[in-house]
């Protein structure tokens, strides 16, 4: 389920479960709708960071390299700007913006003299700002139906809450956790995964010994290649993402 968030005045779509999805023009506009409607979205969400002028920074670079390294630069659509919160290793809560885009690698762009945005230079800035705590990864679209093939970029900060605001919108309980995944799962067109319950715990089995547990309100999940992780029922925006990265990445490797 989905909802838009236009009640709100934002253009943004609203995910159950915390994530704000909105298009970006496929043009050279990207960064500053990018940048403008993040820091509209925030005090919505009832949400802050502690350096909005270094946010602003964040998220136009992020726009810029998407423009300049993973489209065609010609309005058509395709990109998605995504944010929403989980918690970082400490359990403290973060806010996670990424950019996707339908291009799986870089596209290298020929730079005109004294350009400033050459490949790579907006990234770094961004791991410096966000204090390395940023990526890529395969992923699939939010807001194309089916689900298109992609990957996505990314970058957190700590987050802190005003008093009136909520983690989610409402939260999941555990004996549906797991269903709940499932579907959002099957509406990225995941859709290789079965379901079992046994002894208090439920199970999703899917493609290359991909794994995910739901107990005592946490998700587990391991893979192939010995990659796991861990993390509880309230981040399950998060753990939809890692599954699907982890999904892609099988995909990948064919």
């Amino acid at each position: 389920m989905t909802k838009t968030a236009a009640a709100c005045g934002i253009p943004w779509r609203l995910e159950d479960f915390g994530c704000a999805v909105l298009p970006l023009p496929g043009d050279d506009s990207i960064a500053a709708v990018a940048r403008s409607q993040v820091k509209g979205l925030l005090p919505t969400l009832g949400l802050a960071v502690q350096d909005v002028h270094d946010l602003a920074i964040m998220v136009s670079e992020l726009a810029t390299n998407v423009l300049q390294h993973a489209t065609s630069g010609d309005g058509s659509p395709g990109a998605e700007l995504w944010v929403y919160q989980r918690s970082d290793e400490r359990g403290r809560d973060e806010l996670v913006i990424k950019a996707f885009d339908t291009l799986r690698h870089w596209r290298r762009r020929r730079e005109a003299p004294g350009d400033m945005h050459e490949h790579g230079r907006g990234l770094e800035i961004i791991r410096i700002l966000a204090d390395g705590r940023w990526g890529h990864h395969p992923s699939r679209s939010r807001l194309s139906s089916p689900a298109v093939r992609g990957k996505a970029t990314w970058f957190a900060l700590p987050v802190t809450r005003t008093v009136h605001a909520r983690r989610h919108a409402r939260k999941v309980e555990e004996p549906h956790a797991m269903r709940t995944l499932e579907r959002l799962l099957v509406q990225r067109g995941v859709d290789r995964f079965q379901r079992r319950d046994e002894l208090g715990v439920s199970v999703l089995t899917g493609p290359g010994d991909l794994t995910v547990w739901c107990e005592t309100a946490t998700f587990r999940w391991c893979a192939r290649s010995g990659e796991t992780g861990k993390l509880p029922v309230s981040d399950i925006t998060e753990v939809c993402e890692q599954v699907v990265r982890l999904y892609e990445a099988l995909d990948d490797r064919g």
